[in-house]
């Protein structure tokens, strides 16, 4: 029978076949968290570009409506006239047309302003501490709400609102 020495070295195979599954596991748990931070960071990435979208839509229909004078309205729509550089009257019409926000300057073609729109509606508001605002304008109004929902990453809607009082009213 041999005698086994103490000084000898290695690794039983238990011993590797632990490590082996050690390291199974953990790279597992590794590739899902990478998995998760980087579609987190694909869905935050998205979801920047539709705020911006929104952002830049609410800002330019706040400049187009503080000088305004309302021809006719809805609650998804609004025709409007204002004066261009030269002081010349320009009819503009916003609508939703499908899902894009839609801009008609003196019938020039339909620009769109935003696309990936949810929903779109104006409310006119007699004043600022007004809570129930009516879809169409009156001559008593004298602010004009937008909220403007758009649909991100993964079907995700966020929602816009500003209110804006035209200054020749």
């Amino acid at each position: 029978m041999k005698k086994r020495k103490s000084d000898e070295k290695g690794f039983t195979l238990i011993e590797v076949i632990v490590t082996l599954v050690l390291v199974g596991i953990t790279a597992a748990l590794a590739g899902m968290w990478l998995v998760s931070v980087v579609n987190g960071y694909i869905f935050t990435k998205m979801n920047a570009n539709t705020v911006q979208k929104a952002q830049l839509a609410i800002t330019r229909l706040a400049k187009e409506f503080s000088a305004i004078t309302v021809t006719s309205s809805s609650g998804t729509g609004i025709t409007y006239t204002r004066t261009d550089s030269a002081l010349n009257p320009v009819t503009v019409v916003v609508s939703l047309v499908g899902s894009e926000l839609k801009i008609n300057e003196n019938n020039t073609g339909n620009n769109t302003l935003t696309d990936s729109v949810h929903a779109f509606t104006l409310t006119y508001c007699d004043s600022p501490n007004s809570t129930s605002c009516p879809s169409t304008w009156s001559s008593t109004s004298k602010i004009i709400e937008i909220t403007l929902t758009l649909t991100g990453a993964e079907n995700t809607t966020s929602t816009f609102v500003q209110r804006v009082a035209p200054r020749n009213i």
